[in-house]
């Protein structure tokens, strides 16, 4: 079963499922439609783990490491992401 961390705690999540369990770790959610960004955030590693960028991402011209939690799924392992 997939796991999303943080430094305040981790959440198990369903595999090929959204990263909105996120929420729960500290993550900021706007639109959940990948316009706002507000829930743009770094991981730390697993990056991996996640679904490709989406057309909305790329659009953002993000970090490579940075990704929108709302449109990204966590396919497998342990993500870590930065919420300091």
């Amino acid at each position: 079963m997939p796991v999303i961390k943080s430094r305040s705690g981790q959440k198990k999540a369903i595999a090929g499922g959204s990263m909105e369990a996120a929420a729960e770790l500290g993550v900021l959610f706007g639109c959940l439609k990948g316009v706002c960004g507000k829930c743009a955030t770094t991981v730390l590693s697993g990056l991996n783990n996640l679904s490709a960028p989406t057309e909305e991402e790329v659009a953002m011209d993000l970090d490579p490491a940075r990704r929108l939690m709302c449109q990204c799924l966590i396919n497998k392992g342990t993500v870590k992401l930065d919420l300091d």
